[in-house]
């Protein structure tokens, strides 16, 4: 089936995204928008015609069915708000919006159509194998995730660590736990001065009494070389562990353990027994199909197959007001109730 899409702009991830609807057979419908002539050049460059490349979203809206909003964070909410009135479908890049405020003006303005928000970890491989060990209940009650993502890398103009880095396993801890936390601190730094965190350290709270902590920063050595920017540094690892085991992912060496071990009460003391550690194989994923594995989920919300991959509810209003208490928690060092 054609499509009709637009992609509002084009900048670092831009490439893997066109490379993620070539793959689905559905390029030949994209046209993309970017105010900067050196995106354009390079989306050109990249093969795309001329007459699907412009800098006004004007110039093709009206054309198109689906949106991709891949703008800074900040512009978000400007740009959806006149695309959601027109009842337009939109996948909408992580975080939804900047603030709490926008992303409730922008669930105000939702009426039939389907926006998926792109937290890209929930169509990767490995995490959805995590996810059916959780579900299946073979990692036993969940206790407790550590997650790291941080490396030597560029400190991005429109936002902090938190929004940009930590977001995404502060999502896959919620995934994991199939809740939101009921409370929250952290604790940010601003070494360079740009009004943006570049350090986070952050603790989620369960209702289950399950704990999380999410560690972020571009000012700490990454073990990888990062898969999008060059020069970069990556470390993103991902533990979710239960009364039961646990499943260790490795995203930058697409590696996943999942260790089978409980504790037991044995002559007084509590023991592990461990049964072993499993390394199921899976074919190493390149970053363009997670992204075409995230578009096609959104496709077939679209198609009313099955239901967005990560809704509006949870994962842009409820995600905004997570992002919301980790900075006022952040600015008070206090713990913050959600």
């Amino acid at each position: 089936m054609s499509r009709s899409i637009l992609q509002i702009g084009f900048g670092n991830f831009g490439p893997t995204h066109l490379a993620a609807w070539r793959s689905l057979g559905l390029a030949d419908g994209l046209y993309v928008v970017d105010p900067d002539a050196q995106a354009r050049r390079r989306c050109l460059e990249l093969g795309l015609p001329g007459e699907r490349v412009s800098a006004e979203i004007s110039d093709f809206v009206d054309r198109v069915e689906l949106v991709v909003v891949l703008a800074p964070t900040d512009r978000h909410f400007d740009v959806c708000e006149p695309l959601l009135a027109a009842g337009k479908h939109l996948f909408i890049e992580k975080p939804m919006t900047a603030t709490l405020a926008e992303a409730e003006g922008l669930q105000d303005l939702v009426r039939e159509q389907v926006v998926q928000v792109g937290f890209y970890f929930r169509a990767h491989p490995l995490a959805i194998r995590a996810k059916a060990e959780v579900d299946q209940g073979r990692l036993g009650e969940l206790r407790y995730i550590s997650a790291r993502f941080h490396g030597y890398k560029r400190a991005r103009g429109d936002s902090g660590v938190v929004g940009n880095d930590a977001v995404h396993f502060i999502d896959q801890a919620n995934w994991m736990m199939g809740d939101l936390p009921v409370a929250v601190d952290a604790v940010t730094r601003d070494h360079f001065g740009r009004g943006y965190d570049d350090l986070a350290l952050i603790r989620l709270f369960y209702p289950s009494g399950a704990l999380a902590h999410v560690e972020a920063g571009c000012i700490q050595p990454g073990r990888w070389n990062d898969n999008i920017v060059p020069g970069a540094t990556q470390t993103k690892e991902f533990v979710v562990a239960g009364s039961e085991g646990a499943a260790e992912i490795d995203y930058q060496s697409n590696e996943l353990r999942l260790h089978r071990v409980r504790h037991e009460l044995t002559g007084g003391l509590w023991r592990p027994k461990n049964q072993g550690v499993e390394m199921p194989h899976g074919t190493v994923v390149e970053p363009h199909q997670v992204v075409a594995s995230e578009f096609a989920a959104f496709l077939d919300a679209v198609d009313g197959t099955a239901a967005p991959l990560a809704g509006i509810e949870e994962c842009g209003v409820g995600m905004a007001r997570i992002l919301d208490a980790i900075y006022r928690s952040a600015e008070t060092e206090r713990r913050v109730a959600l």
